[in-house]
């Protein structure tokens, strides 16, 4: 297992004062959520997700054999089967948005990459909205909680 979960433990006792904490991960650990809470609150905590294509659409190929890189069990899978590839498409959409709703309920900044993708663009485009939301933030600061667009 990737035991992201022991990571973020040790990072909460190693790092005492609050730091900027990229996290590169899938984040489908369901273990996760008490962890990414903690650094959350510690740190200014930023998790990047990293997706592959094969995530979330499987190609008609026949029947396969897969691996799961977690636990090593290793399974048959028909993927010729049209309900088996729309599972597996379903599934992955509604992993994605359970991850989605994760970042969103810890208040935590999220960075979609994926492997089929460049990722300049994508951090470029995270730098800027983190940029200007902390003028913003010194701009309400500066004028006494009046707010200057």
């Amino acid at each position: 297992g990737t035991g992201i979960t022991t990571a973020l433990e040790y990072l909460s006792k190693v790092i005492t004062s609050r730091a900027v904490v990229f996290i590169i991960s899938d984040f489908y650990s369901e273990e996760i959520r008490n962890a990414m809470s903690i650094a959350g609150r510690r740190h200014d905590t930023v998790a990047l997700s990293i997706t592959d294509p094969r995530e979330t659409d499987l190609p008609d190929i026949g029947i396969v054999r897969l691996e799961d890189a977690e636990t090593g069990e290793c399974f048959l899978i028909d993927t010729a089967s049209r309900g088996v590839r729309t599972g597996y498409h379903d599934n992955a959409l509604k992993l994605f948005s359970e991850r989605q709703k994760l970042f969103r309920s810890l208040s935590m900044d999220h960075i979609e990459l994926r492997t089929d993708a460049p990722y300049v663009k994508e951090l470029y485009r995270f730098f800027r909205m983190r940029e200007r939301r902390i003028l913003d933030r010194d701009r309400y600061t500066r004028h006494q909680g009046a707010y200057e667009p």
